[in-house]
């Protein structure tokens, strides 16, 4: 993956530039003061840096920059993985920054938040500047480095495997009652709920049936006198069945002189039928009424216990009946605690036990480990101008956790007697970023950034030490895109593209220009950061020897 094109308008006093940048080693050079740090900074914003509404050009509604990204990785715990295509690997983001101080982030053309673009941000490129926080002076970052150096993800793996089991073990321990009264006071409970829901022998859908039922019975005597008035009216010789059947044969004999009549005579015939059936569907239905008080106070006492047990176990029948199978389970454990504790604290003895066996491995590891990354980075630190021997890997035992029982801080004595300090309190910034230099080119090859950004690399980096530091960033190009600000040559000599930011006044106003260099361009200002301007055929001569050697 690369930065293959940097965009920046009304940035302080860059008013419009654009950047292609390519593989390897990029450096930005140019007379102190002529904003090459600009450019780090326009793509800090880029990545989702902080801003403040004093970058934005004097006379500009807001400041904007791009950064274009190709052949991006996308993995599932990608940020924004669902804004990246994965078929053309391509990451734009931008940034505005109004003079207002509002801020807005996009992503390939898709409004995110400044917090997810910095995310994103952080996987795509690392700015090392003097007195930053970055990722590299965390307690937890450096232990990943430290294990990925050594090669421990599988090591750390199994301890986070065997912690999680054994924290397992300890949660279900914790969960069991202590308290044997306790315990005898909630098994009494069970008990008696699982004794009374089973006792109910309640149906689903059973409350429904015994309120209709109910219902009934509360009305029965006026139900039987009513239907005792509709049996006799059916069967009453004057209104009854008699009149309708006599109705239905005076039809018939009609019908029989007259076919207009016909269907009158089956209509009579039929409400003789229907009137038959009805009287009999009465009269069962005046036996069925029960009349017996003691039959009704059953019901009515069975519908109060469905209620009961609803208002104490759950909205309906389905629900108590749910809370008595929970109530069952959790009895039968119960019952079985010290059976259960017993064999939880034999899981827990051993558990602990490959915990601590496969944190010890992985501690022996860290040590050999810390020793060897120290060594390789002590090797680097005498050509960057810094005191041999001055940094060390120091690990201390921690409480065994998912990430093994090591805490690990990266320190760096650069003074001679004075004890070491944890990296991210180094005072100098051009010393911790020399020292971030030596470590990311002993760990290049461990390290997943793909961009990586140093701004005044070099700043109290004598020429003696200025090959060396050249060497060691075309050594880190190696594994990944690398930009750095420069101010010596002997650096600038070993880049693929050579960028020269420079000032101009244009209408009365200061801009900033950006420029690539090569041929002989390049040597010329090469020539300029070894003599200075107008400088002479010797300075000239030097420079070209630089970029034959560097090549």
């Amino acid at each position: 993956m690369a930065l293959i094109e940097l965009s920046v308008e009304n940035l302080a006093v860059i008013e419009r530039a654009r950047v292609t940048l390519g593989p390897g080693l990029t450096v930005l050079t140019g007379e102190t003061g002529a904003g090459k740090s600009l450019v780090v900074d326009a793509l800090a914003l880029a990545l989702g840096a902080r801003a403040a509404s004093d970058q934005v050009r004097a006379g500009a509604d807001a400041a904007r920059v791009e950064a274009v990204f190709d052949q991006v990785a996308v993995t599932p715990d990608t940020p924004l993985a669902e804004l990246l295509d994965a078929n053309d690997r391509m990451a734009i983001l931008r940034r505005e920054v109004s003079s207002d101080g509002r801020s807005l982030g996009r992503v390939n053309d898709r409004t995110v938040t400044i917090g997810s673009l910095a995310s994103l941000g952080g996987r795509l490129a690392e700015i090392h500047g003097q007195h930053e926080q970055q990722r590299l002076l965390s307690a937890e970052h450096q232990l990943e480095l430290l294990d990925r150096f050594g090669q421990l993800d599988d090591a750390r793996q199994r301890v986070a495997e065997a912690f999680h089991a054994w924290r397992g073990v300890t949660a279900q321990s914790a969960e069991l009652l202590a308290d044997p009264h306790e315990l005898a006071r909630r098994l009494e409970l069970l008990r008696h709920e699982v004794d009374e829901i089973g006792a109910a022998a309640m149906t689903p859908g059973e409350e429904v049936e015994l309120g209709a039922r109910v219902r009934a019975a509360s009305h029965a005597e006026a139900v039987a006198r009513a239907l005792g008035e509709a049996g006799s009216a059916l069967t009453d010789e004057a209104a009854g069945l008699d009149a309708l059947r006599a109705a239905a044969g005076a039809l018939a004999r009609a019908a029989a002189d007259d076919e207009r009549l016909a269907g009158p005579a089956e209509r009579a015939e039929g409400l003789v039928a229907e009137a038959v059936e009805l009287a009999r569907d009465v009269a069962a239905a005046a036996d069925a009424v029960d009349l017996d008080p003691a039959a009704r106070a059953a019901l009515e006492e069975r519908l109060a216990l469905v209620y009961e047990l609803q208002r104490k176990y759950g909205e309906s029948i389905e629900a108590v009946l749910a809370y008595g199978e929970r109530s069952a389970a959790e009895l039968a454990r119960l019952e079985d605690q010290e059976g259960l504790r017993q064999r939880l604290r034999e899981d827990a003895v051993w558990t602990r036990a490959e915990l601590e066996a496969a944190a010890a491995k992985l501690a022996i590891a860290r040590a050999a480990t810390a020793d060897e990354l120290a060594r390789r980075v002590n090797a680097e630190l005498p050509p960057l101008g810094l005191p041999a021997g001055s940094f060390d890997v120091d690990l201390a035992e921690v409480e065994v956790g998912p990430m093994g029982g090591n805490q690990v801080a990266f320190t760096f004595a650069p003074n001679p007697g004075e004890p070491p300090r944890p990296l991210a309190r180094i005072a100098s910034g051009g010393e911790a970023s020399r020292l971030s230099l030596a470590l990311k080119v002993v760990l290049a090859a461990t390290d997943s950034t793909p961009v990586l950004v140093f701004d005044e690399v070099d700043a109290g980096v004598g020429g003696r030490h200025a090959t060396a530091l050249g060497e060691r960033l075309r050594d880190l190009a190696a594994y990944h895109q690398v930009l750095c600000v420069t101010h010596l040559a002997q650096v600038a000599a070993f880049a693929q593209t050579h960028l020269h930011v420079g000032k101009e006044v244009v209408d009365g106003r200061t801009v900033a220009t950006v420029r690539t260099l090569d041929g002989d361009d390049r040597a010329r200002e090469l020539a300029a950061m070894l003599a200075g301007e107008g400088a002479g055929d010797e300075a000239q001569a030097a420079a070209e020897a630089l970029l034959r050697s560097a090549g």
